[in-house]
């Protein structure tokens, strides 16, 4: 089974942080590489970030269906074009936010997400409505930490450990998700420390796309229409790279 991470931000230190963190999430036979954008901002924390990645991810979500990977997963909790990248390719594509979702709701009654910034909450409160998942989310809580800073862990650890208190004992809260992949590094840490199910998006989405694959299901044609070709600006659509 070949799996592609991919990150969708252009920071070459962030994704040398995390590779190891996707790679002892695998499962035994998954073949994974891990990689993020060549062109884009270096983070994705606003609206504004993810216009940006746009033809940049989809151009690389393409490749990977064109090189023979099995399914793709979309490293971020905001999950980003997830329905544009559906329609462009025919393997499984799992996205973060929805695939920690997916899981947490069979935790628990109620789920909170702990994300970096309140431009990240406000993305993933977005997506939570048109998931149609509001009746499932006690809240979404921000800890004020920036992406290329989550590096600093025991901080880090710190801020979304607050965070998470206050879900749980003020929204009433079962489950926590973190709403950031590169929290990957302080899961286990906070797990430790909270007496609730904390999950991880980034190894959701992974475990979730190997499941896919091993049960032979991708995303249904009837919910993902293949885009109609027309031209882009004059081009046409094969030539733009996608």
């Amino acid at each position: 089974m070949r799996i592609k991470i991919i990150i969708p931000n252009s920071s070459k230190a962030f994704l040398e942080s995390q590779i190891e963190e996707r790679r002892r999430a695998a499962r035994q036979g998954v073949d994974l590489d891990v990689v993020g954008l060549s062109e884009g901002p270096v983070s994705l924390e606003s609206g504004v970030d993810e216009a940006l990645i746009g033809p940049p991810l989809l151009a690389e979500v393409r490749k990977a269906e064109r090189e023979g990977y099995d399914a793709i997963v979309i490293d971020a909790a905001t999950d980003p074009g997830g329905r544009a990248l559906r329609e462009l390719v025919d393997i499984p594509v799992t996205t973060a936010l929805e695939s920690a979702l997916l899981y947490a709701f069979s935790l628990g009654d109620k789920v909170s997400v702990v994300t970096s910034l309140e431009n990240s909450a406000r993305l993933i409160k977005d997506r939570i409505r048109i998931y149609e998942f509001q009746g499932r989310v006690a809240s979404i809580r921000f800890a004020n930490v920036p992406v290329l800073d989550l590096e600093h862990s025991e901080r880090t650890a710190e801020a979304i450990l607050k965070e998470a208190r206050k879900a749980i004992d003020d929204d009433g809260a079962d489950v926590i998700v973190l709403g950031n992949t590169g929290m990957s590094t302080v899961a286990a840490v906070l797990q430790e420390r909270l007496e609730v199910p904390v999950v991880d998006p980034a190894v959701a989405a992974l475990t979730l796309a190997a499941s896919l694959v091993q049960m032979g299901l991708s995303h249904s044609r009837r919910c993902y229409l293949p885009p109609p070709e027309k031209d882009v600006l004059g081009k046409p659509f094969k030539d733009w790279g996608f």
